[in-house]
């Protein structure tokens, strides 16, 4: 792993534009770093469409806008699937975030196990097995 952050945004529920602004935050975050470690790939896990709720829809915009700025970054883009994912990682298109964090070799587990729930340790697991696996 080269670098590790948690991205994190003030939510403010008084202004109208507040997903939009905390979209472009993030994305221009991912812009940066991208800058500065000269990334010239990235593997990101497609859009759940299975999934419900408000949240889908500012997941999908960040989603778009991200790849949108890595794209006009000349970064090559490869977005996988979360059931092709899941199923390169544990032979299972249906697991569960725990089955993806067991599926990661024990010494990276561990290190992986340094980090909370909330701080990314599932999250890292998938970002593991976009790195590492074969698509």
């Amino acid at each position: 792993m080269i670098y590790h952050e948690v991205i994190e945004t003030k939510l403010n529920k008084i202004d109208a534009l507040d997903s939009f602004k905390r979209v472009v935050e993030i994305a221009s975050r991912i812009e940066f770093l991208c800058d500065l470690y000269s990334v010239s790939s990235v593997r990101i896990e497609g859009l759940s469409y299975g999934s419900v709720g408000q949240a889908t829809r500012t997941l999908a915009g960040l989603h778009y806008v991200i790849i949108d700025r890595l794209m006009r970054g000349s970064i090559d883009v490869a977005v996988i699937a979360p059931t092709a994912l899941k199923k390169a990682a544990t032979g299972s298109g249906r697991a569960d975030k725990q089955q993806m964090l067991e599926a990661v070799p024990k010494d990276d587990r561990e290190q992986l196990s340094k980090y909370g729930k909330t701080k990314g340790r599932f999250d890292l697991a998938d970002a593991y097995h976009l790195a590492s696996l074969p698509f």
